[in-house]
């Protein structure tokens, strides 16, 4: 008699859209903690958040999230705790274990090469991509900025919506949500003859100091029910 072991339900399969807020911390029009499901980017009973990110007009210079387009590798999240331990003369091992670092990664494949995707990757400010002109002979220019000395990464917010736990009679999605993502590790893209070019980037989370995001100063993860 075969044994109930698992609901294979549970299991997640798929790619997440990826969505990252259109201007940095730098901005005077940045907003902080756009949290979904609230305000502007309130959840829409039986929409995807997708799509409720996708039909939000975009108005030049404001705050929004901006849709990245295609990945390659999908989305990995990286959640990984440090501990300290204490030892003592009457045990061989370790009496007690203490947090005493902590470093949250989210790292993923672009895989469209738009500049915006490139300013992303880069981690740069907002301002080192400049549009001149319309129409024929318009350019889009993005320098490559040196940055100064102890000059701050540059802080953005990232959403992404994938697959959640589901049955046969619900479809759900898994909305994942960061505060504070900064582009700080090594990126490189190659422009070969026989394959395409893919734009690697790992984002450190940063966690808020506010009060109010107590018990998710990263962020967090919602699953939600679209139809039952």
């Amino acid at each position: 008699m075969a044994q109930n072991t698992g609901n294979a339900k549970n299991i997640l399969v798929g790619a997440s859209p990826l969505f990252i807020s259109n201007i940095d911390v730098t901005d005077a029009d940045y907003v902080e903690n756009a949290e979904p499901g609230v305000g502007d980017y309130a959840y829409i009973v039986g929409e995807s958040f997708t799509k409720t990110l996708n039909d939000i007009d975009q108005v030049a210079g404001d705050f929004g999230y901006r849709n990245v387009g295609y990945t390659n590798n999908g989305l990995q999240v990286t959640y990984n705790p440090s501990y300290g331990s204490v030892t003592v003369d009457q045990l061989l091992d370790t009496a007690k274990l203490f947090k005493e670092s902590m470093e949250v990664m989210i790292a993923t494949e672009m895989a469209e090469g738009t500049l915006e995707n490139v300013l992303a990757v880069f981690g740069q400010r907002s301002t080192t991509l400049a549009s001149s002109g319309t129409g024929t002979g318009a350019t889009d220019k993005l320098g490559l900025a040196g940055g100064a000395l102890g000059e701050a990464p540059t802080e953005r917010q990232l959403i992404a919506v994938g697959q959640a736990p589901t049955s046969e009679a619900t479809a759900t999605e898994r909305v994942y949500y960061a505060r504070r993502v900064l582009s700080v590790q090594q990126s490189q893209f190659s422009l070969a003859r026989n394959a395409a070019s893919t734009f690697p980037v790992t984002f450190r989370l940063l966690p808020s100091g506010d009060s109010a995001n107590a018990g998710q100063e990263y962020g967090f993860i919602v699953d939600r029910v679209l139809t039952v």
